[in-house]
């Protein structure tokens, strides 16, 4: 039988609480809030513009009695996609240690969970960080009477402090995930975005948050529609490859994440205009390594 390893006696026995690195995200909590507001600000502000453009076609439109009916197929087609994310299943990983430039995989269960969101208007938002199963998603559906926007993140962190006084660290996964988003509009705007990445936290040896030396997002799809919309569309990984690097010292601590989130706005639907999104992605993070030389 394999020897179970334990990557926290490296650290002598004992990481940082839960609580404090928790309070460490909360600035970054502040900064996303504070760009989902932005980005909110700029579509009310376009969509306000759209409908002046948009209301001789919409008078027209209303003389005729099959609009109605046909945004009412709309709305249905864009409810009909609301749905309880899956996450999909991995190969389950070991968890080692290796020689050369000194490294770990860990696997399950990872030492923090975190999730965050913001919300416009009254859309529906579900997340959720298991450090347990190591497995995160996010749902977002727009409300489907009103205008609103949500944007999302949720991360899976573990713990790192360097055995040396200065290094050079790389970090790499391979998370499989699921994803379906959608846009359904007519004559009003629909949005829908979601990413994935690495995030890397600093924390001085008191505690306190030193700044993130990682704040990777990469695109999985963002859509921007105003006519019809880009319909209801899937993806999926087996396992996607994120790397980061980065010069550790041992004046702080680190936490290494593995996060993903995303948006999406609507105006909700009306009589013969409207729009509606969604993003949902589910995401299984089997192992994270780290290598420090």
């Amino acid at each position: 039988m394999a020897r179970q390893v334990d990557l926290k006696a490296l650290y002598g026995g004992q990481i940082a609480s839960r609580d404090v690195v928790q309070k460490g995200m909360g600035g970054l909590a502040q900064e996303l809030s504070k760009r989902h507001n932005e980005r909110e600000s700029q579509r009310a502000a376009a969509r306000q513009h759209q409908q002046q453009v948009s209301k001789p076609l919409l008078d027209l439109v209303g003389k005729d009695p099959g609009a109605s009916q046909g945004l009412q197929g709309l709305r249905t087609l864009n409810h009909s996609l609301r749905k309880t994310s899956t996450p999909p299943s991995v190969t389950k990983e070991s968890q080692r240690i290796f020689t050369g430039s000194f490294g770990a995989t860990v696997v399950t269960p990872y030492d923090y969970p975190w999730t965050w969101d913001a919300t416009s208007g009254s859309p529906t938002v579900n997340t959720s960080a298991d450090n347990n199963a190591g497995q995160m998603y996010f749902q977002i559906y727009t409300d489907e009477n009103n205008s609103s926007s949500a944007s999302a993140a949720t991360a899976l962190g573990i713990y790192f402090y360097p055995l040396t006084n200065n290094g050079y660290l790389q970090i790499w996964t391979n998370p499989a995930f699921s994803y379906e988003w959608w846009t359904y509009c007519a004559f009003d705007s629909a949005h829908s975005d979601g990413w994935i990445g690495l995030y890397v936290g600093s924390y001085d040896l008191s505690g306190g948050f030193a700044g993130a030396l990682v704040d990777q997002k990469i695109s999985l799809w963002s859509d921007d529609s105003w006519w019809s919309g880009a319909g209801d569309n899937t993806g999926s990984s087996s396992g996607y490859p994120l790397y980061a690097n980065l010069s550790v010292d041992s004046d702080h601590y680190y936490v290494l994440w593995v996060w993903c989130g995303g948006s999406a706005s609507a105006a909700g639907w009306g009589t013969f205009s409207g729009s509606g999104a969604g993003s949902t992605l589910s995401v299984t993070v089997p192992s994270i390594t780290w290598e420090l030389s």
